[in-house]
């Protein structure tokens, strides 16, 4: 193989992994939007615990009603991240409209689509691929491959690549 065949080749399987990265990003998205979630959960847990301890007394002995600086920062931190779980959610919403109009770039009904898909829409694991699709890991492996060089075929696919490494 010449210098060149090398270099070609080395360059296809660059941009097939930045394919997968790009089409991935659904899946990441989600990933992080449950992550927010249940730290939002895990605050609000932890606000609604009673407050207790070795010798608390559940009567007020000091008069005050005043609330500490904790309270505050806790509702803040939950606010902060509640804009963040919406701000994941639109972006979550725009990363599975660009995975699906790249998907649009393969025939609808090709066993490609299907596995690519299920991989990157559906989220699913290549166990749970294996199963619904009744075939191996080394031809859902195969099927994957044809489909993202297929989709490197086309200039628009490319330029979408380019655009989505310059924002990266």
């Amino acid at each position: 193989m010449d210098q060149k065949s090398k270099q070609r080749k080395n360059g296809q399987s660059e941009d097939k992994e930045t394919l997968k990265e790009y089409l991935n990003q659904y899946y990441t998205g989600r990933i992080k939007r449950s992550q927010l979630e249940r730290r939002l959960k895990n605050i609000r847990a932890e606000m609604d615990a009673p407050i207790g301890g070795y010798g608390y007394s559940p009567v007020n002995y000091g008069g005050t009603n005043k609330v500490g600086s904790g309270a505050a920062s806790f509702v803040y931190r939950m606010s902060e991240i509640e804009t963040r779980i919406e701000d994941q959610k639109s972006r979550v919403e725009k990363a599975l409209l660009k995975v699906m109009d790249i998907m649009d770039f393969l025939e609808e009904n090709s066993t490609e689509r299907m596995v690519l898909e299920l991989r990157f829409i559906d989220c699913k694991g290549w166990a749970a691929i294996e199963k619904e699709m009744h075939l191996s890991r080394s031809s859902l492996f195969s099927y994957q491959d044809k489909g993202l060089d297929k989709l490197l075929t086309y200039k628009k696919v490319r330029q979408i690549l380019r655009e989505y490494k310059k924002a990266v």
